[in-house]
């Protein structure tokens, strides 16, 4: 009989131990995920290129080709402010909550029929104080319904330890011709 106890005690003791490894596992699964969403009006007079050739192997005329390095400014504003379609939306209309900066390069030429870009994207919503940074690949110039993703890479203040995912989706494009975009953000913080 001791060694039928025994064995119960030492089941039990073993089912605690591992409790203490489980437990705390699932626990450190837990996170907060605060969702927003916002519109960007991409800015043209902001548009800067450094012209590229493209391939060293196949040369094309200098110009916005694969390899092309750029930088864009633009205004947020709160998500559903900018309509879909063409000719939508100002960059300098009232209502902006801040700032927009994307600097990247294109992936592809301009003679493919979703030019493509690989970028970092930042969001400035009181200067650098409470700020977001993203990176990813986006396509479909003021192109309406094409969607990318973007992961998080990190902020300052409010968004200090950001991390997710980024979802965005072209809506067309504003007054300028440049593109509009609405980017909904889904951060993850551990508890």
């Amino acid at each position: 009989m001791k060694a039928k106890h025994l064995r119960f005690l030492i089941v039990g003791f073993a089912a605690v131990v591992l409790m203490s490894f489980v437990v705390p596992v699932a626990n450190a699964g837990d996170k907060d995920i605060q969702t927003f969403t916002v519109d960007v009006a991409v800015d043209h007079r902001t548009f800067a290129i450094v012209p590229s050739n493209g391939n060293v192997l196949n040369p094309e005329p200098l110009g916005p080709n694969r390899g092309t390095p750029f930088i864009v400014d633009g205004k947020i504003f709160p998500g559903g402010t900018l309509q879909k379609g063409a000719g939508m939306g100002d960059p300098d209309m009232p209502g902006s909550i801040g700032s927009w900066i994307c600097k990247g390069i294109f992936t592809s030429d301009l003679t493919t029929e979703d030019v493509g870009f690989n970028t970092t994207q930042m969001f400035l919503f009181n200067g650098d104080k409470d700020a977001i940074w993203t990176e990813g690949l986006e396509a479909g110039l003021g192109k309406e319904g094409v969607i990318t993703h973007r992961t998080i890479l990190g902020g300052t203040g409010k968004f200090r330890g950001a991390r997710g995912e980024v979802v965005q989706e072209a809506l067309g494009t504003n007054d300028q011709g440049t593109p509009n975009i609405r980017l909904t953000f889904e951060i993850q913080r551990d508890r």
